[in-house]
């Protein structure tokens, strides 16, 4: 059964991948329906990736048994079976090969939107939890089209890989250019990085830029710094997803797999004493030795009262010998941590290959954003 599954993915991948291929491709042999539809739910997918994967379950399974009712998602219907189980088993690894960074990390049935226990029939479907009326309105409307024979699913699932591969192929080509705006050729120093980085942070939607710019450092870091020696810098956590487990967004462990410092970021949010309360709990009975806390929020703190209570309740917990908290801003701890590297040009290159990496993997870092940060390396001309 599995094989036959999957078998159905690859050969409507690779009718897509012909499809995509052609000198003048054409999409005008696929129902209205279906082309209008799925467009709505590929317009806004970096937001409901879930929703469209779970389309894409959901023909595997009328494909595999014409007579199974798709709305029925749950085994706990009447007449229903595990679409969770089939997702994990076969469509996430799937987009995980192909379409990496619009893949769940291991179920799209981890969201509220298509967890609960709301059939998606038409009339059922309106209490889904999908934020975007016309992003539910096409899911139920294919999926109702679909269980009355109206369209097919193997179309269905053809058109929305094709779709994904020349999206796919957009964003490369933008990931090529911002690389290629990476000439060099006359030396910059810390205060144009920060500027650099400083306006990057500006853009909407940017709260994954700072985490980016930390983790780059630490890499940086690591080898220079003797405090980080033998330690290791874990690969960064997707924010968004739905069972994301962890100390802090930026993470450095011990070769015996304990925990050994940890970075916490905030975007255009003031740091506020209920945040050091929960570090305080979350690293109790662990081997963290320094936690920082740091924002982008201009002045760090909401007031100056609670700049000085989280000041002095630092101060007692590291006098208590329990853990170190920094609490501090994005752009003064860069400023410091760029005193202990020599080349800023390699910073540069590095963020850059991290902003392209994580855009490969998630939907945090945009398309926009990428393109602003090619237009940010092009105004300063950076060159070496």
């Amino acid at each position: 059964m599995i094989k036959k599954e999957n078998e159905i993915l690859e050969e409507a991948i690779i009718k897509a991948q012909s499809i995509t291929k052609s000198k003048s491709i054409n999409f005008d042999r696929f129902p209205n329906n279906i082309r209008n539809n799925i467009d709505v739910m590929l317009g806004k997918i970096d937001s409901n990736k879930s929703i469209l994967a779970s389309l894409a379950t959901s023909c595997v399974k009328k494909i595999i048994d014409p007579k199974q009712d798709i709305r029925l998602h749950r085994t706990d219907f009447k007449g229903g079976y595990s679409a969770r189980s089939l997702d994990t088993a076969i469509t996430t690894p799937f987009f995980k090969k192909y379409f990496p960074k619009y893949a769940n990390k291991e179920s799209s049935f981890l969201t509220l939107a298509t967890r609960e226990r709301i059939k998606w029939t038409k009339k059922d479907g309106v209490n889904l939890k999908i934020r975007d009326k016309k992003v539910k309105n096409s899911f139920l409307i294919l999926l109702d089209d679909i269980q009355r024979c109206d369209i097919k699913p193997g179309e269905c699932l053809v058109y929305i890989f094709a779709k994904l591969l020349l999206l796919t192929q957009h964003i490369d080509l933008i990931f090529d250019e911002t690389i290629e705006a990476m000439e060099f050729s006359e030396i910059i120093n810390i205060n144009t990085v920060i500027k650099m980085l400083e306006k990057h942070f500006k853009t909407k939607l940017s709260s994954r830029l700072p985490v980016i710019a930390i983790y780059t450092i630490y890499q940086m870091l690591l080898s220079v710094i003797k405090r980080y020696d033998g330690k290791i810098l874990s690969p960064l956590n997707v924010h968004t997803s739905s069972d994301k487990h962890g100390f802090g967004d930026v993470e450095i462990w011990n070769t015996d797999k304990t925990p050994f410092e940890m970075v916490e970021i905030k975007h255009n949010i003031p740091i506020k004493r209920n945040m050091v309360f929960d570090i305080v709990k979350k690293t109790k009975n662990t081997a963290i030795q320094r936690y920082y806390l740091l924002t982008t929020y201009e002045g760090c703190f909401s007031t100056l009262e609670e700049e000085n209570y989280i000041n002095k309740f630092i101060l007692k917990i590291k006098n208590d010998g329990e853990i170190e908290i920094i609490a501090n801003g994005i752009i003064q701890s860069l400023k410091y941590y760029m005193r202990f590297i020599e080349d800023y040009v390699t910073f540069i290159k590095k963020y850059t290959s991290n902003l392209i990496e994580d855009a490969k993997i998630s939907t945090e870092v945009k398309e926009f954003h990428i393109k602003d940060w090619q237009d940010i390396l092009k105004e300063h001309e950076i060159k070496y």
